[in-house]
């Protein structure tokens, strides 16, 4: 039994590594309109529907940037699946850059989240679904990188089939 419990936690870890987004992959332009679900901002376009990530709530603060329902958008970032990393963001106030990807500059964020270490059991799930990979494993517990997290919330609600933590460890 144990050596099944095993095998199937080493498949799970193997599926969900691939989960981060490509930062080298070809850049994508949508225009659409803001819809909140779950208080997080999806953008919905011609064909669809994407997942916004933005950056972290005190950087887009610092931007000076709100987003609400109802809001027209033009976005351009690396799509993976349903979700799409935000690069750059036109809306009737101008021009919002949050990470350069031509360049690798990424703005420095300020991200809430953390993993209490005592309830972490380094199942490494939220490691593989991170999709800026802000996400490592020290010493056996799993640590958010602050400067790489933008609190898209994956890691805590989960995406798909990976529904977060499973022993709620993550915390905002």
């Amino acid at each position: 039994m144990k050596y099944l419990i095993a095998l199937l936690l080493i498949t799970l870890i193997s599926v969900s590594a691939f989960a981060a987004i490509d930062t080298d992959a070809e850049i994508s332009g949508y225009r659409g309109v803001v819809e909140m679900i779950k208080h997080r901002p999806f953008l919905r376009h011609q064909e669809g529907s994407l997942r916004l990530l933005l950056a972290s709530q005190s950087v887009l603060d610092t931007l000076g940037l709100a987003i609400s329902a109802g809001d027209s958008l033009y976005v351009e970032g690396i799509v993976e699946g349903d979700i799409i990393l935000v690069s750059r963001l036109f809306n009737d106030k101008g021009l919002y850059i949050l990470r350069d990807f031509y360049s690798g500059e990424v703005r420095p964020e300020a991200s809430t989240y953390h993993v209490d270490a005592k309830g972490c059991i380094g199942c490494k799930l939220c490691v593989g679904n991170c999709p800026t990979s802000a996400i490592k494993m020290v010493k056996g517990k799993a640590v958010i990188d602050p400067a790489l997290c933008i609190e898209c919330g994956i890691c805590i609600e989960g995406i798909g089939k990976f529904r977060g933590c499973p022993v709620r460890a993550i915390k905002k």
